[in-house]
């Protein structure tokens, strides 16, 4: 633990806020059938965390075609995965938040922590309001903004000065490994949540129904809340 006293968080929005990762999929596996490029267990494991332009390379890469595609038909089918995933952002209601993160943003909020959304998805801010958490997340990253998606800090670094803060002074919660490395990258004291391994993370959680205060102050070590502002 590199920092004394931490001053705000930062969230990744798929697989911290929201259970939309499976969507994602879901937009992808369609995409690599119109290919006719067999979807596997390792696309599935893979692809979470990266980029919409990545997970195309990826999947392309899976079957030895990474040349197959001009320039104009790449785009037109990042594009395509996009119409489709907000298909289902459009069908979201609160029940797609995960199990226990609304009890953890209204602590943070009553606390007095100024909280940002660091998520690089262009659907960002529809998919916070369809999960009716937009009281908690007034500060949202707009990744149109970004020079370089995960795993670049660009995000994270975004996220802390919407907030006013140093990122060295944010604690930022993470669930997949590019995710862990543009926080870590930007300086953040990353919390993994993850039941799998997540390299580079100050702390781990399996899940976010650990999420509290209190947890986070124990896995990060920090003492007593008499003793230090968290």
């Amino acid at each position: 633990m590199t920092t004394k006293t931490i001053k705000g968080f930062l969230f990744d929005l798929h697989g911290v806020v929201a259970d939309s990762w499976q969507y994602h999929l879901a937009s992808w596996r369609t995409v690599a059938t119109e290919l006719a490029i067999p979807w596997t267990d390792h696309l599935a494991k893979t692809l979470p965390g990266m980029s919409r332009q990545a997970s195309l390379q990826t999947i392309l890469a899976s079957a030895h075609q990474q040349g197959r595609l001009t320039g104009p038909e790449f785009r037109a089918l990042t594009d395509h995965e996009n119409a489709l995933y907000r298909q289902y952002v459009a069908a979201m209601t609160p029940a797609n938040r995960l199990p226990g993160i609304t009890e953890f943003l209204a602590e943070l909020t009553q606390a007095g922590y100024p909280l940002a959304l660091a998520s690089a998805s262009t659907n960002a801010a529809a998919e916070i309001a369809h999960l009716e958490l937009t009281q908690y997340f007034t500060h949202i990253v707009p990744a149109d903004s970004l020079a370089a998606s995960k795993p670049a800090p660009d995000v994270y670094l975004a996220a802390a000065k919407l907030i006013g803060q140093a990122p060295t002074d944010c604690v930022a919660f993470e669930d997949t490994v590019t995710g862990v490395q543009a926080a870590t990258a930007a300086g953040c004291v990353t919390i993994g949540i993850s039941c799998q391994p997540l390299p580079g993370v100050a702390a781990q959680l399996g899940s976010t129904t650990q999420l509290s205060l209190a947890t986070v102050r124990q896995v990060l070590g920090l003492p007593a809340p008499s003793t230090e502002s968290l």
